[in-house]
């Protein structure tokens, strides 16, 4: 099978290094990044130990279209991604999402209304820790819907990374958008890793909040969801990758640009269409707007 990983970057990478296992892998990453996996090839460490030699590149230049395109990039670059990426996709390319926050399916289908789109979320925790190098911090759940998506979940679990198909992929994005929308903004400002929610309960009632209001959000907008499964959902993720720092942190701490328009800021930006009130999604995201300055 030949595989394209647009956006290689922490989970990315982690895919990659998977499929690269079995399967011809290409990974468009950053400069350093790829240059390091050309040279020393990319090691897994932590709960997964992988060495693999994929290609890897940073410029689009001569390369061919795959079997699949994973695009891993973040939530805010995807329609630029599937812009760049038009000269990867032969007639038989099947893109697959595994990305963060709400909005990607559609800005995909925008740009390729007639592409094989399968979206899925991962809450695999990992780390870059330094070009060439990830470090697999947290194992936890992978679902994937849409055309093809048994093929891809077969993919997935074949190189280890168990994959389940739902028959609404919608739905599963929403959940995982509220879990993160729990867990990054919370996480990021208080400097802490994933598991802070369960050592700490005064940050619970702040985060049944998020949940609730971004499930008032999803019922407005069609996606029915269950408050305790949602609930559920965040304590699993939050206690499967504990130890892990959460990107939004990373991010911040380095001075980028993070992913809260795509969570606690698509709640509080659908919720304001639909004239539901969602004081503390808007709040978060206005700090963590503040803490990208």
């Amino acid at each position: 099978m030949k595989i394209t990983v647009f956006g290689a970057g922490a989970i990315g990478g982690l895919i990659g290094a998977h499929l690269a296992q079995a399967h011809e892998v290409t990974l468009v990453c950053r400069e350093k990044h790829a240059q390091a996996i050309n040279s020393r090839g990319l090691k897994i460490t932590g709960i997964s130990d992988i060495h693999v030699h994929p290609k890897a590149i940073y410029s689009l230049e001569e390369l061919d279209a795959a079997d699949f395109l994973f695009l891993t990039v973040k939530a805010y670059d995807t329609e630029k991604a599937i812009h760049d990426a038009l000269p990867l996709m032969g007639p038989d390319t099947k893109i697959v999402s595994l990305q963060n926050g709400l909005g990607n399916l559609e800005a995909i289908a925008q740009v390729l209304p007639d592409a094989a789109i399968i979206g899925g979320v991962t809450s695999h925790g990992a780390i870059l820790r330094e070009p060439g190098i990830i470090e697999h911090t947290g194992r936890s759940y992978t679902v994937v819907g849409g055309q093809e998506a048994k093929t891809i979940a077969n993919l997935l679990t074949d190189m280890n990374i168990e994959t389940m198909v739902v028959d609404n992929i919608h739905i599963q994005i929403w959940y995982k958008a509220i879990v993160n929308s729990v867990i990054n903004p919370i996480g990021t400002l208080m400097k802490d890793r994933n598991g802070l929610l369960l050592r700490d309960e005064r940050f619970q009632a702040l985060a049944r909040q998020i949940v609730s209001e971004g499930i008032a959000v999803a019922e407005a907008r069609g996606i029915t969801l269950c408050p305790e499964y949602a609930w559920e959902r965040v304590i699993q993720v939050a206690s499967e990758t504990s130890e892990n720092i959460c990107s939004m942190r990373f991010d911040v701490e380095r001075g980028k640009k993070t992913e809260i328009d795509q969570m606690n800021g698509a709640i509080a930006r659908y919720g304001s269409e639909h004239g539901i009130s969602t004081p503390a999604n808007a709040l978060l995201a206005s700090i963590i707007k503040f803490h990208e300055a």
